[in-house]
C-alpha cells in the first residue's frame, strides 16, 4: 500500500531529477566562440573582431578634410560625434580604391572609422579556429580566422589606430630647438 509520504517522496525525487537535467545541460562544456565581421578590402577578404567594432554603416556621407595623413577620406557624423574616416586600402598597403561604401566605427576612446568596399557576413567560429590572437609585430593583420574552408586574415583595429596616431605625430612640428 502506498502512503502519502511515499508519494510525496517520489514526486520530490522526480522534481529534483527534472531540475538537475536542466542544470547539467547548462554546465555541459561548450567550445568558446567568437564573433567576426567578414569584409573585403581591395577585393581581398579580411575579418574584424566584432568586440572591436562599435557600429557598422553603409553609404554614409563624408565631408572632405585636408590632411597629410594618407587614407583620410574625410569626416562623418555618428550619433552627434564628428569622426575621422580612413580608407583601409592604403593602411593595408593597397592603392586607394575610392569604392569604399561601408564604414565600421572602431570601439575606441576617440572615435575612428574605417571604410572598406564590401561587408560579406557575420560569422561565429570556435576559438580554436582563430590563430595568432595576440597582438604582435607591425601592421594591422594579427592572425587568421578559419571559416567556411578558407583562411581569412584578421585585422586588429587598435593596431591600425596606433599606426594612424604614429603617422599623425610624424607630421607634428618638433618641440626641440
Amino acid at each position: 500500500m502506498t502512503t502519502t509520504g511515499d508519494f510525496d517522496q517520489r514526486a520530490r525525487a522526480l522534481r529534483e531529477g527534472f531540475d538537475e537535467s536542466f542544470a547539467s545541460a547548462v554546465a555541459a562544456e561548450r567550445p568558446a566562440q567568437r564573433d567576426f565581421l567578414m569584409i573585403r578590402v581591395a577585393g581581398d577578404a579580411y575579418a574584424l573582431r566584432l568586440s572591436e567594432v562599435q557600429s557598422l554603416h553603409v553609404e554614409r556621407q563624408l565631408v572632405a578634410a585636408p590632411s597629410l595623413v594618407p587614407g583620410l577620406l574625410g569626416l562623418a557624423g555618428f550619433r552627434g560625434v564628428l569622426t575621422p574616416v580612413y580608407d583601409l586600402s592604403p593602411l593595408l598597403g593597397y592603392a586607394q580604391q575610392g569604392a569604399a561604401k561601408w564604414l565600421v566605427v572602431a570601439r575606441n576612446a576617440a572615435p575612428v572609422a574605417f571604410a572598406f568596399e564590401l561587408f560579406e557576413a557575420h560569422v561565429r567560429v570556435d576559438w580554436g579556429q582563430v590563430s595568432g590572437t595576440e597582438p604582435e609585430g607591425e601592421g594591422g593583420v594579427r592572425g587568421v580566422v578559419h571559416s567556411d574552408g578558407r583562411a581569412v586574415p584578421l585585422l586588429h583595429l587598435p593596431a591600425l589606430i596606433e599606426s594612424i596616431s604614429r603617422r599623425i605625430k610624424a607630421f607634428e612640428p618638433s618641440q626641440e630647438r
